[in-house]
């Protein structure tokens, strides 16, 4: 089997990129990095002995278009599986082996992705669990689930339903990606599986913050106006989603208006920020954002 991985750069560290790629380049055939910095990152270059191909875009695209142009690239190689890896992400020895087992076991399946745990918080993420009204996690900590949805690290895609599903949708930039790619794999039929025996370290958000029932991931101002944007046009428009969950969507949405500019500095950036990704989601304004 065919497996390939495609990296997002957007000025990275590159100690944690290394780690990560030494992490997983001896599990797969072929990594591609698509580097998303303006007028490029240079220290890349060093990663070019390794066999690693590396596509520059020379500015910040979105997440979405730079992991389209890595799937194209690799669909070009006849790749069988394609994973998306963000900078940050490490994977444990027989990663690859163990999450292709789970296609083996499973049916129709989009994708197969790992439990993981956030280094941000002191608490472990979960899974995203499928009820007919609500968005509920689950917190298993062996076996193969069907979930709604999750995040793009470490995801491995079935090239096989690619061409029924789509690629990834530009217009959102980035934030909740990997979400409606979800939604539309399950909306044609397919199953998104989260295998709970395998464990990554991943790192959601700049940092966190511990409000007493939970932690909250926080970032800077223009990821909280496209986490904001993205929910409610989602929540409005998006017919990959029932509409009892767009509703759900909806009303949740409203504790980033309320919670970003309040737990993050400065706040009142934050809350301008927020306010314009509310009104741009209902309004349809998608794509980069210019500042």
């Amino acid at each position: 089997m065919n497996v390939d991985v495609v990296y997002v750069t957007y000025n990275p560290s590159l100690d944690l990129l290394t780690k990560s790629i030494d992490s997983i380049i001896e599990q797969v055939r072929k990594i591609y990095i698509i580097d998303n910095t303006p007028g490029k990152f240079v220290g890349l270059e060093s990663f070019f002995e390794r066999g690693v191909e590396i596509i520059y875009l020379n500015d910040n695209l979105g997440i979405s278009y730079a992991q389209n142009i890595g799937i194209k690239e690799s669909l070009k190689n006849n790749a069988n599986f394609i994973m998306l890896s963000d900078q940050d992400t490490c994977y444990p020895e027989k990663y690859i082996k163990s999450m292709l087992e789970v296609f083996d076991d499973n049916n129709d399946v989009a994708a197969v992705v790992p439990r993981f745990v956030d280094s941000n918080k002191s608490s472990s993420d979960g899974f995203i669990k499928i009820l007919p009204v609500f968005f509920k996690q689950f917190f298993p900590k062996k076996g193969q689930h069907e979930i709604m949805q999750a995040i793009a690290s470490g995801k491995i895609l079935n090239v096989m339903y690619l061409k029924e599903i789509g690629l990834m949708d530009e217009q959102l930039f980035i934030d909740w990606v990997d979400f409606e790619w979800c939604w539309r794999a399950r909306k044609n039929g397919f199953k998104i599986i989260g295998n709970a025996d395998v464990v990554i370290q991943h790192q959601l958000g700049d940092f966190s913050k511990n409000i007493g029932f939970r932690e909250v991931n926080l970032r800077s101002y223009i990821r909280h106006y496209y986490i904001t944007r993205n929910a409610f046009y989602l929540a409005l428009y998006s017919n990959n989603l029932d509409f009892l969950h767009r509703i759900n969507l909806f009303f949740k949405s409203f504790r980033y208006i309320t919670g970003f500019p309040v737990l993050a500095k400065p706040h009142l950036k934050n809350l301008k920020y927020v306010l314009l990704g509310f009104l741009h989601g209902v309004f349809k304004k998608l794509g980069k954002l210019d500042v």
